[in-house]
């Protein structure tokens, strides 16, 4: 049995219901649920007052294949049990010998206790990797099957193998007041193994789906034309050096390469989780709290930002965020915010964090309430995702931009 399954058997052994229970323990009904389904791991001090209420030792509700005592068997001489079943009492003076015994067991307890939790984040860490991995493999699989896509232009034919040497490079330019925000800005060049200046005109054409794009191409001193515009963001185009002979019309589109997985790659993956208790450490507890009328926000919040999309040449997230804040809602009207700490790299979790501590205190309910995460990337984007408070601190929340 889990150490859920344990703690749900012996709370119905008592006819407790999780709100009883939570309250023995001066926590919520969602802490114990939390418990019950293995969602989430006691604090020790926690699995010290559940052994005492339970009268059962700490290493039994830890340990799987530890079974649970027969409740009908009869205690042993010199164990005194209370009506209530709650309180063991000890009759005999400890001897010397068995007080050792007790602290020995006690620290082997310990370092079980510790060697457990240790072993949980271990565990929680690489299953989060292994996610990552399952994520990258997937798109890079995708990626891989988009590039050998070719969006070809309407005119002329296609030649592959005609250059000698190309580059296309690209960035993300943002600027919300234009009437497309978002573009890219490229530099092409490329060398064509046959080159005809004298009857040809040249051009640059960016082709995706459905639609295409010009720009002049520049014949410099190494015989490769060089060429930049900019173009609206689109998740795949194909690039092409087109030549026209200019007295027969005869056009020559000469293939550079197709570039797939922009809106991935320059795209981040984000999330928060809510920690209640003191400094933030209790992820079992609502951080939201109503009490005579009063809601109370009040804990640690910790985003973190990934990328599970990578450029194919390897090389790393090129969008990640600056800075980020929480935010208290009613509606459209800003209640109270405060910031994150400024994101740091993760190199083990390859991944972006930062933490927040909020404490507020409104006289509106929670209904009337919604929490915002909001961040800003290194291009001057804004992203937002808005949260009903009655929810914060039950869940998990990931969200892609």
């Amino acid at each position: 049995m889990t150490t859920g399954e344990k703690i749900e058997a012996l709370r119905h052994e008592k006819g407790l219901s999780q709100e009883a229970l939570g309250e023995k323990l001066g926590l919520s009904r969602q802490a114990v649920s939390k418990w019950e389904a293995d969602q989430a791991v006691p604090t020790m001090d926690n699995l010290v007052e559940l052994s005492r209420l339970f009268g059962v030792p700490v290493d039994t509700l830890l340990r799987p294949d530890e079974p649970l005592p027969d409740k009908e068997k009869k205690p042993s001489e010199g164990i005194t049990i209370a009506p209530d079943g709650f309180r063991v009492t000890y009759s005999p003076v400890l001897t010397q010998k068995t007080k050792w015994f007790i602290i020995i067991v006690a620290l082997l307890l310990f370092v079980s206790v510790i060697g457990n939790l240790l072993s949980i984040g271990y565990v929680q860490m690489l299953q989060t990797q292994v996610e990552n991995l399952r994520l990258r493999v997937e798109s890079v699989a995708a990626q891989m099957q988009q590039a050998d896509t070719e969006y070809a232009p309407a005119e002329g034919k296609t030649e592959q193998d005609a250059l000698s040497d190309y580059d296309i490079a690209y960035d993300l330019q943002y600027n919300p007041n234009k009437t497309v925000t978002t573009t890219l800005k490229l530099s092409l060049s490329a060398r064509p193994k046959e080159l005809n200046q004298n009857t040809e005109t040249p051009k640059f054409t960016i082709q995706s789906a459905g639609e295409s794009w010009t720009c002049a191409a520049i014949l410099e001193q190494d015989n490769s034309y060089v060429g930049s515009t900019e173009i609206p963001l689109r998740d795949a185009f194909t690039v092409y050096l087109t030549l026209t002979d200019r007295e027969s019309g005869t056009v020559r589109n000469l293939l550079l390469e197709t570039v797939s997985g922009l809106e991935k790659e320059f795209d981040i993956s984000c999330g928060y989780t809510w920690h209640a208790g003191d400094n933030g450490s209790n992820p079992d507890d609502n951080v939201v709290q109503v009490q005579n009328g009063v809601t109370t926000v009040s804990g640690t919040v910790s985003a973190f930002f990934y990328q599970i999309w990578y450029r194919l040449d390897g090389m790393p997230m090129r969008c990640h965020p600056v800075s980020a804040r929480m935010v208290l809602l009613q509606g459209d009207t800003e209640l109270q915010s405060a910031a994150f700490s400024a994101p740091e790299w993760d190199a083990d979790l390859e991944r972006y964090h930062a933490e927040c501590a909020v404490d507020w205190t409104v006289d509106i309910p929670p209904e009337q309430l919604q929490l915002m995460m909001e961040y800003t990337d290194n291009y001057g984007r804004v992203h937002q995702l808005v949260q009903d408070a009655k929810d914060g601190g039950e869940t998990e929340i990931t969200f892609n931009f």
